[in-house]
């Protein structure tokens, strides 16, 4: 499975579009690495991860081509992460040659709410899919797992365990905080050979609980290979970083490369392959109808109005 970041940022990116402090001024100066758009992810070029408002200049940067995809995975309905108009540019109106295969949409009820809206009448081959926490769905050849992610109350929030063809597992973790004890207890049932979590409070502990810090992920690490879902020596990378947490990529690696995590940058691509040697690990739980009450009991937690 190759997972390809193409923005890395939080909400704002970075530089911010307002922003005058000292650490959007330093990642003009620096550039590179340092330049962060909306988070999104493409998975082996066929499976996209949310349609943040920075979409078309990643299709611009990276020589993307979107009618190769073969469907579209959202985690929430923040606006960092999911442009609803854009979609609409996929219509008859907008292309010489009208595009006729569905793209199937993937999702939780609150982004499809907004989608059936923003698209009535537009004239763009959609199919709408809800998801639900716990179930795992076939989408384009993969294994689609939504776990609840710790973020927004309001909405349906999800993380996604993605499972390829050839069994190479995925978790990927943005936008979430500290995951509530059932999110754990799902985990246990999982081998996991790859993660991206997100880190965008950056060194910054305590505060606004619906995303993570550095610590937190260095414990989110921990606590998997402790449970024995996740190898020390697979890759876990870290995304959605804020300004407000201050540090350049150069300082993020030095803080995060001895506990064996890697910092993301924009347009970065690594690989998550599955174990040879041993059969991977069936998840103990697929549907939602079987599991105790408290995984169907929705995430209680205090978030202010700020989506990072």
């Amino acid at each position: 499975m190759n997972v390809t970041l193409l923005g890395t940022s939080a909400a704002e990116g970075w530089p911010a579009l307002f922003c005058r402090c000292a650490a959007c001024g330093k990642a003009r100066q620096l550039g590179g690495k340092n330049l962060r758009t909306r988070s999104s992810a493409l998975i082996d070029g066929v499976l996209k991860l949310d349609f943040p408002p920075d979409t078309l200049y990643h299709v611009i940067r990276d020589n993307l081509d979107l009618r190769g995809l073969r469907a579209l995975l959202f985690t929430h309905a923040h606006d960092d992460h999911f442009s609803a108009p854009e979609l609409q540019y996929r219509g008859e109106h907008f292309v010489p040659t009208p595009i006729l295969e569905p793209l199937p949409i993937y999702g939780p009820r609150d982004v499809l709410q907004t989608l059936e809206r923003t698209l009535a009448g537009k004239c763009a081959p959609f199919t709408f899919h809800r998801l639900t926490a716990w179930e795992t769905v076939p989408v384009a050849g993969y294994d689609i797992t939504p776990i609840r992610a710790q973020h927004d109350p309001a909405i349906e929030c999800f993380n996604y365990i993605v499972r390829d063809p050839r069994g190479a597992t995925l978790l990927y973790a943005t936008d979430t905080g500290w995951y509530e004890e059932p999110t754990w207890e799902f985990l246990q049932g999982y081998r996991l050979d790859g993660i991206v979590a997100e880190c965008a409070k950056g060194p910054i502990e305590g505060g606004y609980m619906a995303h993570m810090c550095i610590p937190e992920v260095v414990r989110l690490r921990r606590r998997l290979i402790e449970m024995g879902c996740f190898n020390p020596e697979s890759p876990l990378v870290t995304t959605h970083f804020s300004h407000l947490g201050g540090l350049m990529h150069d300082e993020l690696q030095v803080a995060l490369q001895p506990h064996n995590i890697q910092p993301a940058y924009d347009s970065m691509t690594f690989k998550v392959e599955a174990p040879t040697l041993r059969p991977r690990r069936r998840p103990i739980r697929t549907s939602g109808a079987a599991l105790p009450a408290a995984y169907r009991a929705p995430v209680a937690h205090l978030a202010p109005d700020l989506n990072l």
